[in-house]
């Protein structure tokens, strides 16, 4: 269990390559006053423009020349036709970087390239550069490639050959498109399924004849947004393009067409909106911030426990007719109850040694995971664990609420006879149940979904997970000196850089905890095969592995989510644990001091300490739990900032322990900080006896003046009562 729980020390960000988006979009007023909306990419060129179509201008849309319909000519002078139009520009025979340039040129206000079939044809021209005199025929034609350009299996025909025309060479369009697209074409006419899984509805030529040699085969053709990319080959006397370009599908582009041979058609040129700064970060800021506070707070739960039972034994002591006779008596009692409950959990309390002990393992498991690939393995035990941390946090207390509310009593099914199980009743095996029937059912759609992190039920439940699993690493492993905490979080201070900056610069690149978090790093194929294929191997990867909190992006069409690894969390909550069960050390001892219980002021150094609360009032958790949201804060800033990930640990650990150790040293405590606080050690020999302390002995337990300390009472409420009650 300790080596799963130390996994989750590995800070995870992410980074997710899907296929090419539509970032544009032309808001289109047809010729009945309707406005349509068409997605478009953009280009690696021009300028972008606006972004929302409230804050750019409404523009009328205008053919290429009918002497230069692709666009590829040079042209010399700016047409009064076509000034502050955005011009339509059929793909094909030059670059798209070529093609905006000369509609630039013409005057336009922007270029919107759109798909064709023919522009998936052209001629072998390299074959025959050194021949001038070469005569190009159908055999020079290069016909669409299988699965980049058509796939047969989505849809496939036959067509006469008679009624296809190749010339002019490559691709007659003016004959062959109506053949080939549309519902009344014969490709459409001719599939055995009417291209019912082709989502074009339009077929390519694949340049091979069926058997009897009067047939030509066409299979459907892929009708994908593109990228358009800049034309390396320009010279250098080019203009720069300064008008917004965006590519449109074919049939986006025949619909627009269409519209135009009905008259006039104005249109929106605009950048989609998504947000400058999502709410989702703010939202697994609060989050993260949350689980750490809360997680850190419950590890001083016994303390808190106890101290509570002291405050209310004190008040029946007070209350109590019989006086001195009756208070030492309730006393004695409840000091025999404490002793015998044991401790709530097995603990670990950390040494040197588990720090240096950290390094090895975390390091061992991300370079396993980085050469072999395990991922799924990860994903498996992640979620037994979870489902076991989930069943002791959630579901457990909730039966046994449930339980002192209808008056049921919990019944030992199992004795073990062992340490590390127990006595297993019936509530641990219905939490049991429900915990790991939460996890399977997780697991299930990790499994069975692609990109499972857009499905609701799964990232809400990962979340619930996580939260738990921190929460009950925080309950087990503990820090009892801040020498321990200072080197464990230098050590992962630097374990982050070294994984996320170092290891590229070894690994050809490739950064070991990117690749890692990312389940291999980002596809390998292009992103638009992958949109064609996203089974295909080489499409595999860059889906978070599950160990973080996660929240969808909201109102960004482009998807993804803001992530925070656990390992965020765990390691700087240590800290905050720390914090949290030091000043309930304090507020126990305190009260059975006679007491409030209430952290004192510190004398700090050089007197400058003033108002009702500064750094030299109150404990030390609240302070650590600001310092803990400030550096989460910086994180996520410096990620909008530098447009990439952060290890979170870069900003938390200065924050947390440059927080302590100033705080202590202030207080003129830091060296008590430093070696181990005596309070808690104290407060832990109350709680569970010497076993694995070096007691400092009930006589060093504080007192305040006149009054003797009393022997703690025991943190177990029901066993307290009892003593009390059955008292003489």
């Amino acid at each position: 269990m300790r080596k799963t729980l130390w996994l989750l020390a590995l800070c995870l960000p992410t980074v997710v390559v899907n296929a090419v988006l539509p970032t544009a979009a032309l808001d289109v007023t047809l010729n009945n006053g309707s406005v349509l909306t068409l997605l478009a990419s953009q280009a690696s060129f021009g300028t972008l423009p606006k972004m929302s179509p409230s804050n750019n201008p409404q523009q009328a849309l205008a053919v290429a020349p009918s002497d230069d319909a692709l666009l590829c000519y040079n042209v010399s002078s700016t047409s009064q036709k076509y000034k502050n139009r955005i011009m339509l520009v059929p793909r094909g025979n030059c670059t798209f970087e070529t093609k905006a340039i000369h509609a630039q040129r013409l005057g336009a206000a922007g270029v919107v390239v759109y798909g064709t079939l023919a522009s998936r044809y052209s001629l072998n021209t390299t074959k025959y550069s050194n021949h001038t005199d070469h005569v190009y025929t159908t055999d020079d034609i290069i016909y669409p490639q299988n699965l980049n350009d058509y796939d047969c299996d989505k849809g496939h025909a036959e067509i006469p050959s008679n009624t296809i025309s190749m010339t002019p060479l490559p691709y007659n369009a003016n004959q062959n498109d109506a053949i080939l697209s549309g519902k009344d074409s014969l490709c459409y006419k001719n599939s055995p399924d009417s291209l019912a899984n082709c989502p074009s509805q339009s077929c390519l030529l694949t340049g091979t004849n069926t058997s009897s040699g009067d047939m030509l085969k066409a299979c459907c053709a892929w009708d994908l947004h593109v990228w358009l990319y800049n034309d390396p080959t320009l010279s250098d006397d080019e203009p720069v393009v300064t008008i917004p370009a965006v590519y449109l599908t074919m049939q986006q582009g025949n619909f627009l067409l269409d519209q135009l041979k009905n008259g006039s058609v104005n249109a929106i040129l605009y950048e989609r909106y998504r947000p400058a700064y999502n709410p989702s970060a703010i939202l697994i800021w609060g989050l993260g911030v949350f689980v750490a506070a809360l997680a850190a707070y419950l590890s001083a739960g016994e303390y808190i426990s106890a101290r509570k039972q002291v405050e209310r034994h004190a008040q029946n002591i007070a209350s109590s007719p019989r006086g001195e006779e009756g208070r030492m008596a309730s006393l004695d009692h409840a000091q025999m109850a404490y002793q015998r409950a044991p401790p709530v959990e097995e603990t670990l309390e950390l040494a040197v040694e588990h720090a240096f002990g950290f390094i090895v393992m975390a390091s061992t498991g991300l370079f396993i995971l980085f050469f072999f690939k395990i991922y799924n393995v990860v994903k498996v035990m992640y979620a037994i664990g979870c489902s076991k941390a989930v069943s002791q946090v959630i579901f457990f207390p909730l039966l046994a609420k449930l339980a002192r509310r209808f008056r049921i009593r919990d019944k030992i099914v199992w004795q073990t006879g062992t340490e590390d199980f127990g006595d297993i009743s019936q509530f641990d095996i219905i939490a049991g149940i429900l915990g790991f029937g939460l996890g399977l059912a997780w697991l299930v759609v990790a499994f069975t979904v692609r990109h499972p992190e857009n499905f609701t039920f799964f990232w809400i439940t990962q979340d619930v997970m996580g939260s738990c699993m921190c929460i009950m690493f925080l309950s087990i492993i503990k820090l009892n000196c801040i020498r321990v905490a200072s080197i464990l979080l230098i050590i992962a201070f630097a374990y982050d850089i070294f994984m996320v900056f170092i290891t590229p610069l070894i690994f050809n690149g490739e950064s070991v905890m990117i690749t890692v978090a990312t389940s291999g790093g980002p596809p390998k194929a292009d992103p638009s095969w992958c949109e064609k294929y996203p089974d295909d191997v080489d499409c595999q990867g860059g889906d978070p592995l599950p160990m973080l909190l996660t929240v969808p992006r909201i109102g960004d069409y482009q998807g993804g989510a803001s992530l925070l690894g656990l390992g965020d969390i765990v390691l700087p909550g240590l800290l905050l644990s720390f914090a949290a069960r030091l000043d309930a050390a304090k507020g126990l001892l305190g009260v059975i001091s006679g007491g409030s219980g209430a952290n004192a002021a510190y004398t700090c150094r050089e007197d400058r300490c003033g108002g009702a609360f500064t750094i030299c009032n109150g404990g030390y958790f609240s302070p650590l739990v600001v310092a803990y949201a400030v550096g989460l804060l910086m994180a996520n800033t410096a990620v909008y900032v530098m447009q990439m990930g952060q290890p979170a640990l870069l900003y938390l650990v200065p924050c947390c322990l440059g927080t302590i150790c100033y705080m202590g040293w202030r207080r003129n405590e830091l060296l008590d900080l430093w070696n181990g606080p005596k309070v808690i050690r104290t407060a832990d020999t109350l709680l569970y006896g010497e076993g694995g302390h070096d007691d400092p002995g009930l006589s060093e337990l504080p007192t305040e003046e006149g009054l003797e300390a009393p022997t703690a009472p025991s943190a177990q409420d029901e066993e307290i009562d009892e003593a009390i009650m059955s008292s003489p």
